[in-house]
């Protein structure tokens, strides 16, 4: 908001600006012409929040003269309320505090709370003066007898000369005791303020000011208004009493005796009285007053400037080539890849795939990762909750595993395997209904005459191809298996998405799935408009405060969390107990913005560290998911050379954050920790795969090559939270990205085209790669509805680069503005974000 204002004031000045170097240049004198020209501005002033950036002039410009390098970095990974690391693991030792740090102030809410104050005050007072004022008129007696002109004039015992009031004029009990030539000055005075609506005009002035009372043009307005206002009423006068000196007199008799409140327009104040007699005297002719039509030249020739100064520029690129057509649905294929899949519990799955000789692994919300397969025969996976470790041949022999996750077993019972053993087609009834993935998210199954479709809350319907007993596959990748209870009844679903690995979803009867669905409509209904507010939801800032403190504790309030959500606090309540006795007392909580799928996003100062936090708050009051990422402290962090691995060691007792590493070479990599023993713990990333992990600051992670050949060395820390490995850049300090200043070449281009397929409802999915394809359709509902809200597509201006390369855009629509973050690479969109991101 104060951002909001501050612009309006500054274009409000440059207009101001315009207008009054216009009056100079052609040296304009007349009193009535400065003041159609000075309403037409302050008029603007106050409409300048709502209507800055409406009128925008869109520049073609060629592309930039530059070959796509094939050095450029990946953009940013969405962050539009994908499962992420929920729970920062120490690794290795227990933190320990360090030492305490300096106070955090966040300045953007002192500077509001100053803001709201004064102007809260000054409003006020304005108010108050309005109030007193009214009661004051209303309490006056009309004037009885002939009257001089035709206006409401009353005597009131409250005033001590003539003042107006709207378009009452107000004046003291001795009145009637004045000579005929000084009433008759004092009522043509007075009649012309209200003949020109000056209280009327003055008042929005005042309001103007009260609202950008920071801004100097903001006074200046009210006092030349009300100086322009006094000019033309005083030659009003002396044209109707033809005597100059006479109401010079008359002015200095009232300066010493008129005492005006705030909102009144007094005939003589003292401060400007010697002005104005001065002026008169002076003065060799009257001004001569301007008809409606020249005031309305006078306006439209001021319009051109509010445009200007109310617009905005912005840049785009021609089509390179034409865009082809919308491509809809993967072509269907079979799944082919074999996998066992392991309940963690009611929602957590842990998946293991065969391709070849190839083993992957992958939990519930976490990327499907290569398993490192050790000597002495065992798996692991590297969880961002925690590395899971289990015995390789238990995988192939055994109905469950046992996983060895943070220092504790947990007992995993196969639930599905693939492929299934084939058998003749059953009945497709039994599969018809719903199923609950989650609080908010259903599952319904139909069948559409031999074949079975599904449709996800908030998505389009899928067509599913049989794989086997009780199993289907849809876009190739996707897997739908049904599970059976004893009495081999369909009972529970397991749906398995590349993009988010596993999910169960238990039968539900057709009320609950109504009711989830109307709740998922009134949330999507309330989305477009909190995104578009960016106003947290009430209660959000608490319920994180309680939250954290709870965990801090360890005793949540479960009572006051969805059953995932508390399900999933449950589990890992240990490890986050101890990263948030780690990072120590809150400091300040601040708000960040609404993300596009309605969770508040809140920024966290600890006495060792900062946070980041997403909150989803159900209809019934409840937290529906929270998101957690830890951020590290103040420490920059950095890249070394590979000839220190022998010195680099982690540090215990360092603030827990999370990182995240882009492989941009040809082939794969591999990511070590380097513990207290400086003993390596390898991890496969494949090639233009991200990886990321919650580790602490300082504490060393070694990339190398396929081989074990040391690359670089990542020091976790602030300007390392983000970082790309590519032969350009092995060994460069962290910051490189931020050197380019110009967009990738087709980078507006590939924005237009998701803004407006996913406007239509119809993204080209055949432009993006599958992960973003994935988030596309998961944040298809919201991101339309936010679009159809905002309007039609205006402009796109381009701001700068974030860390990881992207190119970071406003999109100005019709009604609002929205910021997106875009990785393009060989005219597939490697990476999208919609909203705030930090």
């Amino acid at each position: 908001m104060i951002a909001t204002l501050a612009e309006a004031a500054l274009r409000s000045f440059v207009l101001g600006g315009i207008v009054w170097f216009g009056l100079t240049l052609f040296r304009v004198r007349n009193p009535h012409v400065h003041m159609t020209a000075w309403v037409v501005v302050l008029l603007a002033s106050l409409a300048m929040p709502f209507v800055m950036h409406w009128p925008t002039l869109t520049i073609t410009r060629p592309p930039v003269p530059m070959p796509a390098p094939d050095d450029f970095l990946p953009a940013d990974l969405s962050m539009l309320e994908l499962p992420q690391p929920s729970l920062p693991v120490a690794s290795g030792g227990a933190i320990v505090p360090p030492a305490g740090s300096g106070l955090s102030i966040n300045w953007w809410l002192v500077a509001t709370i100053i803001y709201a104050g004064v102007t809260a005050c000054l409003l006020l007072r304005l108010m108050i003066g309005l109030c007193l004022t009214w009661r004051m008129a209303r309490a006056a007696a009309p004037m009885k007898g002939t009257q001089l002109i035709a206006a409401d004039v009353r005597i009131s015992r409250d005033v001590g000369g003539p003042v107006t009031f709207g378009s009452t004029i107000l004046v003291p009990p001795q009145f009637a005791g004045w000579d005929a030539k000084k009433r008759l000055a004092v009522l043509a005075h007075e009649g012309a303020h209200v003949a020109n609506r000056d209280f009327y005009v003055l008042l929005l002035a005042s309001l103007n000011r009260e609202v950008f009372w920071f801004s100097p043009f903001s006074w200046w307005q009210l006092a030349r208004l009300a100086e322009l206002a006094e000019i033309i009423s005083d030659a009003r006068a002396i044209e109707v009493i033809e005597d100059r000196l006479s109401y010079a007199e008359i002015l200095l008799d009232f300066a010493s005796t008129v005492r005006p409140r705030p909102v009144e327009l007094a005939m003589a104040r003292a401060s400007t009285v010697r002005a104005r007699v001065e002026r008169i005297i002076a003065a060799a002719a009257m001004p001569v007053a301007v008809g409606w039509r020249k005031r309305l030249s006078i306006a439209a020739a001021i319009v051109p400037a509010v445009v200007v100064s109310a617009g905005m520029i912005a840049y785009r690129t021609p089509d390179a080539a034409p865009v082809a057509a919308d491509a809809g649905e993967m072509p269907a294929r079979h799944y082919r890849p074999f996998v066992n899949f392991y309940a963690m519990g009611p929602a957590s799955v842990f998946a293991v795939f065969r391709e070849g000789d190839e083993l992957y692994g992958q939990l519930t919300g976490q990327r499907r990762l290569p398993l490192t397969v050790a000597k002495d025969g065992t798996a692991s996976y590297a969880a961002s909750s925690g590395e899971i470790i289990f015995a390789f041949d238990a995988e192939r022999r055994s109905s469950e595993l046992m996983l060895r996750m943070n220092g504790r077993d947990i007992r995993a019972v196969r639930v599905a395997e693939m492929p299934t053993q084939a058998a003749q087609s059953p009945p497709l009834d039994q599969y018809v209904g719903w199923y609950r993935l989650a609080p908010n998210r259903v599952l319904t199954v139909r069948r559409d005459g031999d074949r079975l479709s599904l449709q996800e809350t908030g998505q389009g319907t899928t067509q599913l191809f049989a794989e086997g007993t009780d199993a289907f596959s849809f876009r190739g990748d996707h897997l739908v298996i049904f599970l059976r209870d004893e009495q081999a009844k369909v009972s529970r679903v397991l749906l398995q998405s590349a993009a988010f690995g596993a999910r169960l979803g238990a039968r539900t009867d057709a009320a609950v799935a109504q009711t989830v669905e109307a709740d998922f409509a009134r949330r999507l209904a309330k989305v477009s408009d909190r995104f578009r507010e960016q106003v947290p939801a009430p209660g959000s800032k608490e319920m994180i405060l309680l939250g954290i403190e709870g965990l801090r504790r360890g005793t949540p309030d479960y009572d006051r969390m969805s059953a995932p959500l508390a399900a999933k606090v449950h589990r890992y309540l240990a490890e986050m107990q101890t990263t948030f006795v780690a990072l120590g007392a809150v400091q300040s909580i601040f708000f960040r913005g609404v993300g596009p799928g309605g969770y508040d996003i809140y920024g966290a100062k600890f006495e060792n560290g900062s946070a980041e936090f997403r909150l989803l708050i159900e209809p019934d009051g409840k937290a529906g998911d929270v998101f957690f990422r830890a951020d590290g402290n103040d420490e920059l962090g950095g890249i070394l050379p590979c000839a220190e691995e022998a010195s680099v060691r982690g540090r215990a007792g360092t603030s827990p954050i999370r990182i995240m590493l882009y492989n941009e070479l040809a082939d794969d990599i591999q990511v070590f920790n380097l513990n207290a023993d400086g003993n390596r713990k390898a991890q496969i990333v494949r090639p233009n795969m991200t990886w990321f992990t919650t580790t602490t600051v300082n504490n060393p992670w070694m990339i190398a090559d396929k081989s074990g050949r040391c690359l670089e060395i990542v020091m976790p820390g602030r300007q390392t939270r983000f970082h790309n490995v590519e032969a350009s850049n092995i060994g460069a300090h962290p910051g490189r990205a931020a050197r380019r200043a110009v967009p990738i070449a087709n980078g507006e281009e590939m924005l237009r085209r998701y803004i407006e397929g996913v406007g239509r409802g119809q993204p080209d999915y055949e432009h993006m790669t599958s992960e973003v394809a994935d988030i596309t359709r998961q944040q298809l509902p919201f991101d339309q509805a936010i679009l159809a809200r905002l309007g039609a597509l205006r402009a796109v201006s381009f701001r700068g680069v974030t860390a990881l390369d992207s190119d970071i855009y406003i999109a100005q629509f019709a009604n609002g503005s929205a910021e997106w973050r875009i990785g393009v690479r060989n005219d597939t969109i490697t990476k999208i974000a919609l909203g705030p991101n930090f």
